[in-house]
């Protein structure tokens, strides 16, 4: 009970309550942010990965300054113009 009497103090004074939110968030961050200090480096090495050659990198670039990769991609299109103008035929499994 004496929690609930405590907890009634901090939700009726809006300094009080502001002070205690900026102190949660910030230890939250710390926690959060302080182990990143301490790693060597948080990008693991992947077997086989190699750098991007020329070509591959100059072929990335005009694949997203033409928006290739608005229709070329596995991103959900739930939007109604996109349903509308490629006709889906999975939708329905029991057909």
């Amino acid at each position: 009970m004496n929690l609930l009497k405590k907890h009634a103090v901090l939700e009726r004074n809006a300094t009080l309550l502001l002070i205690a939110s900026l102190l949660v968030v910030t230890v939250g961050g710390i926690v959060e942010i302080a182990p990143l200090f301490y790693l060597q480096n948080t990008i693991e090495k992947v077997e086989g990965m190699r750098p991007y050659s020329p070509l591959e990198l100059a072929g990335r670039q005009i694949y997203i300054r033409e928006g290739c990769y608005v229709c070329h991609s596995q991103m959900i299109r739930p939007m109604r113009d996109d349903s509308a103008r490629i006709p889906f035929r999975n939708d329905r499994p029991d057909e």
